[in-house]
């Protein structure tokens, strides 16, 4: 359960998203989605809004069977005025609430913890409700992150996570978004201990486990989704040895593998398994010498981190004292470069220290290594891509100060497709254009849509409304150009009702934009129409629903 004060500090800090009226009397549904505005601590929320009269008693109820349900009321300007967590039961909230004044009140349908998503009731009703008292709640609990089909996350299990009782092993929970009848792959691998994995419900209902399917000592485990509801993976370790901990690389792909039988694991622990598991994996991590310089490319089929940023792994070995520095350079994206050793307090950490937004990091190290090296990139915008090159020379170099390269103007480059050049489409303010999505545009292997890019020239302070409609596939649409640094700000999935999207924006600065029209669905493709125009249009509260079609 969060802290009162660190809930009202949430609240009082929150952006305005758009309120739903709601009446006493009246019950609503909504879901959590991945869109949804979100608190500092990452937890998402949906505003409703009612009218209260002073001195009248309100009872509130919240109820969800897929996330832990928390409320909050604040007044008209987001002063917090009461929360609840689990006071409705079963982890569900209620909160009786007498306005202190007659005026406008705020609804927060929240969630407890990070990443949460999933159906809820909202219930608003006038006179004394018998409230519960503030129950244990069970099944939910702490959650360590979202991951996607198509995503792949490492992480790192340690004594700070949950403890099963039962059997003394530490675990994380992930929340896992599915549509119906998605058929997936759930991989757990790990060098450092006895991988299991399983998937339940939200309220912790178990559906299917596994030890060993992924081959040695790793688990994986296969499910078809019976409907759109979000599961949880739990990251796991075997019983036995007791409190395992390390690192792990947790994965899930789209259809079905072939699980192993179990019975080839040999898994030891104590010094001879962490030395077998540290050979291991550096004998498959790339290597570079001092001297050396090395090009590659960060795609979308790297390991991922849960701030949303690629990476790509490399191991350094150098002589005990001697000075080095490591650059790391790219024209694509905002690199930033990190070193790791068992040497090390933490990780060394260097994003803007070369030239421009180039990553360095000079200095000498205690011991030969190896070291590992990570060629990543700054978090935001989430998930860049593109060529970098990775250089080791002998002796020290200027490295600029911490808090950022002055000399730095990041990559304006699309981060969330493949390069594809430059957009043959062009779209004016004040325009409609016919197109199509085919499969001959720039497929996102993040999510398995195709992308296809138009053209804008924007000026600062410009608002525009884009519109895409398709009859074909459930549109999509984002921009990206200079000053947009990502964000739900500038992309939409359904505002623009009958799972067509509406996208108000207003250019940051001036220069060239892209209207990148995309599909919420695997490779769709389709004949659509994108028009821009002047001004801001209100979103649609239709909900998408073309089961019918």
């Amino acid at each position: 359960m969060r802290s009162v004060l660190v809930l009202l500090a949430l609240v009082a800090a929150s952006p305005v998203a758009a309120q739903t009226p709601i009446r006493p009397g009246q019950t609503l549904t909504g879901r959590l989605v991945p869109t949804d505005q979100k608190f500092s601590d990452g937890s998402r929320y949906k505003l409703y809004a009612f009218v209260g009269n002073k001195g009248d008693t309100v009872v509130v109820d919240l109820s969800s069977d897929d996330f832990d349900a928390n409320l909050l009321i604040a007044d008209a300007s987001g002063n917090s005025l009461a929360r609840n967590d689990d006071g409705g039961e079963k982890c569900n909230a209620r909160l009786t609430f007498v306005p202190p004044a007659a005026g406008n009140y705020r609804v927060y349908a929240n969630s407890s913890a990070q990443a949460e998503l999933g159906e809820y009731k909202l219930t608003l009703t006038r006179g004394p409700v018998r409230a519960a008292a503030d129950t244990v709640c069970r099944g939910f609990g702490r959650v360590a992150g979202m991951i996607d089909v198509g995503q792949t996350i490492t992480g790192n299990l340690t004594s700070d996570d949950p403890e099963l009782t039962s059997d003394s092993t530490y675990y994380q929970r992930w929340i896992l978004p599915v549509k119906p009848n998605q058929a997936f792959t759930v991989d757990l691998e790990s060098t450092d201990f006895d991988a299991f994995v399983w998937l339940t419900r939200g309220r912790g209902d178990k559906i299917i486990d596994n030890d060993d399917g992924g081959g040695g000592c790793n688990a994986r485990l296969v499910y078809t989704a019976q409907d759109d509801h979000p599961l949880r993976i739990v990251v796991n370790t075997a019983s036995r040895p007791r409190r395992q901990t390390g690192r792990f690389t947790l994965r899930v792909k789209e259809g079905q593998s072939t699980t192993e039988t179990k019975g080839n694991c040999r898994f030891t622990s104590g010094a001879s398994a962490a030395q077998t598991a540290q050979g291991s994996q550096n004998a498959s991590v790339p290597a570079i010498r001092v001297g050396e310089a090395i090009t590659g490319s960060l795609t979308s089929s790297d390991s991922l981190y849960p701030d949303n940023s690629y990476f790509k792994l490399y191991q350094l070995t150098a002589a005990a004292g001697q000075v080095i520095t490591i650059d790391l350079s790219s024209d694509d994206f905002d690199p930033v470069l990190i070193v790791r050793g068992d040497d090390l307090d933490a990780s060394i950490i260097n994003d803007d220290g070369g030239p421009g937004c180039s990553a360095r990091i000079s200095r000498s190290f205690s011991n030969r290594g190896p070291y590992r090296l990570l060629v990543n990139t700054t978090a935001d915008p989430a998930k860049q891509t593109g060529r970098f090159s990775l250089s080791i020379t002998q002796g020290s170099k200027p490295v600029q100060e911490t808090g950022g390269n002055a000399d730095c103007q990041a990559p304006r480059r699309a981060t969330t497709a493949a390069a594809g050049g430059t957009s043959a489409h062009a779209i004016a303010i004040g325009q409609t254009q016919q197109g199509s999505l085919s499969r001959s545009d720039v497929l996102l292997t993040s999510d398995s849509t195709y992308a296809q890019p138009w053209t804008i020239q924007g000026r600062a302070g410009t608002t525009i409304t884009i519109d895409l409609e398709s009859d074909a596939f459930d549109a999509y649409l984002f921009l990206r150009g200079p000053g947009i640094s990502g964000g739900r700000d500038f992309q939409d999935d359904d505002a623009g009702g009958n799972c067509h999207a509406r996208l108000t924006a207003t250019f940051p600065q001036n220069g060239e934009y892209e209207i990148v029209v995309n599909s919420a669905d695997h490779y769709a493709t389709g004949a659509f129409s994108l028009s821009v125009t002047s001004g801001s249009k209100p979103k649609s509260l239709a909900r998408c629903n073309r089961n019918s079609q």
